[in-house]
């Protein structure tokens, strides 16, 4: 009773992930280099200490070091708007470190001395792209997450005009091999998108199948699952015998769609299965006492209730269709794939990179974008639910 109030006490959670991000980040700019100079673009290069990608490579590291400390003493909101600043610069400066290193250790553009992006610098963008997680996790405030977008986008471009990004050697095979990148882009995008495209149209009625019927359930999964443990080049390989006998080609687009398309049914195929599957089952007696007809309770109860899944489902099969493409090229098509093949045949680490780099970007820009477009057109409620 003669007790005197307490105040409440307020425990500080430190945010892991961030933390580990800035230490990854640390450990590459410390401990593995940020540059490498070759001779050429085919030898083995020489690490090049921290200090020669100028000021910018001091400003990475202290940015790192600021991004510890703020995820272990900082507290939110300010925590997450540091993380936020603190990722962008990171990438940006890294960009200006570059393109110093890349001016000032090959000055003569006629000299066939190359700078090529060391381990240290993969590791950096990799503790740079946990902290950005990290703080997108928290919600800051939207200004500041489009400011940082910008502001990054800004110090790349700034990089690329003033800073001497484009001495770096994956630029120089990018312009060596400008025409050929940009038509397996396209070739690429192309097979990707035909394929996810086929598989929706024919995994969505597979999973609804499953999710009527009992028997066909166990044979559909049965065969996709099966189908995903089959590696893609022994696919493309069996495709041949097939093709062949309805006198079609063996290598080129079409067993390149087939196979592509077989490997992303698995995901569509059991998230719609499942997305049924977890409707309640009181919520379909009463759309049924309603006078609802099956079709009607599909369209209007079931499929929106299962559409999150659906739409994480199909988020899979994008991103491993991407990767998969990759190796179509083996047949005949001329995918990024092509380039990873020619980098990996002359040993050039740089060919290699710039037909890898961009098919991490395509399947992260895919993941991305299926995943605003799940939240747009799913209903408020039931993400609520979902989450």
């Amino acid at each position: 009773m003669g007790d005197k109030p307490t105040d409440a006490v307020v425990y500080h959670r430190v945010d892991r992930v961030a933390a580990t991000g800035a230490l990854i980040a640390l450990a590459g700019c410390v401990l593995l280099p940020l540059y490498v100079l070759r001779a050429n673009r085919i030898v083995n290069g020489a690490p090049q200490p921290l200090g020669a990608g100028g000021p910018a490579s001091w400003g990475l590291l202290l940015l790192a070091a600021v991004a510890l400390v703020a995820s272990l003493a900082a507290r939110e909101p300010l925590r997450a708007r540091i993380e936020l600043i603190c990722a962008g610069g990171m990438v940006g400066s890294l960009a200006w470190a570059l393109g110093y290193a890349a001016s000032h250790l090959t000055p003569d553009p006629a000299s066939p001395a190359r700078i090529s992006i060391g381990l240290g610098a993969w590791l950096a963008v990799a503790g740079a792209a946990a902290l950005w997680f990290a703080a997108v996790q928290a919600r800051p405030p939207h200004a500041w997450r489009i400011g940082a977008v910008v502001g990054l986008a800004t110090l790349w471009l700034c990089a690329g005009y003033w800073g001497g990004l484009g001495r770096l050697s994956i630029v120089l095979e990018y312009m060596r091999q400008a025409d050929a990148f940009w038509a397996a882009v396209g070739t690429h995008l192309t097979l990707a998108g035909v394929s996810l495209g086929l598989a929706i149209v024919i995994g969505v009625p597979l999973g609804i199948l499953s999710a009527r019927v009992g028997w066909a359930r166990a044979v559909v999964l049965g065969i996709v699952g099966i189908i995903q443990t089959v590696p893609s080049l022994a696919l493309l390989g069996l495709l041949v015998v097939p093709l062949a006998a309805l006198g079609l080609p063996g290598i080129g687009p079409l067993p390149a769609i087939i196979a592509l398309t077989v490997y992303a049914l698995l995901p569509i195929v059991r998230n719609t299965y499942l997305g049924l599957a977890q409707v309640d089952p009181a919520v379909v007696d009463a759309g049924l006492g309603m006078g609802m007809s099956r079709v009607q309770l599909l369209v209007r109860v079931e499929a929106p209730l299962a559409l999150p899944l659906l739409i994480e489902g199909v988020r899979a099969a994008a991103v491993l269709i991407i990767g998969i493409t990759a190796v179509v090229a083996f047949i005949g098509n001329g995918t990024l794939g092509v380039l990873v093949i020619l980098g990996w045949g002359g040993q050039v680490d740089d060919l290699t990179l710039l037909g890898a780099v961009p098919m991490v970007l395509m399947a992260v820009t895919a993941d991305s974008g299926l995943r605003a477009l799940g939240r747009l057109i799913t209903s408020p409620g039931i993400r609520m639910e979902a989450s």
